[in-house]
């Protein structure tokens, strides 16, 4: 999926992977550290203003666990900042099995993954 890299629709990918997580039984609670992690990680892809470019994300889904990719896809100019803070770093640790945030292809990316517990 593909959107653009605004705050206002991180929403939408926090609807998308609740979906998905629900359709592998992913008890509330999981479903709703799954949309912190993403909020999370789409926070640091958009800023708070937004951003000039795009935001592809991909679910992978496997019995009991969905992974999340995101990618952006920012102009030349923007700078983003791919090292998690602590107080993220302990967000993410707690809600998920494992996040990362890195620079891939000269651009923002993350990765999230989360088993049903």
């Amino acid at each position: 999926m593909t959107l653009p890299a605004s705050p206002e629709l991180i929403g939408v990918v926090r609807l998308v992977a609740a979906g998905l997580a629900a359709r592998l039984q992913f008890s509330l609670e999981d479903i709703e550290d799954l949309k912190i992690a993403v909020d999370e990680m789409c926070s640091y892809m958009t800023g708070a203003q937004g951003r000039e470019g795009s935001l592809e994300l991909s679910f992978q889904m496997q019995e009991g666990r969905i992974e999340i990719r995101g990618t952006a896809h920012l102009s030349s100019t923007t700078r983003v900042r791919t090292e998690l803070t602590d107080f993220s770093r302990m967000i993410l640790d707690t809600v998920t099995d494992a996040a990362s945030l890195e620079t891939r292809d000269g651009g923002p990316a993350f990765h999230v993954v989360k088993s049903k517990g």
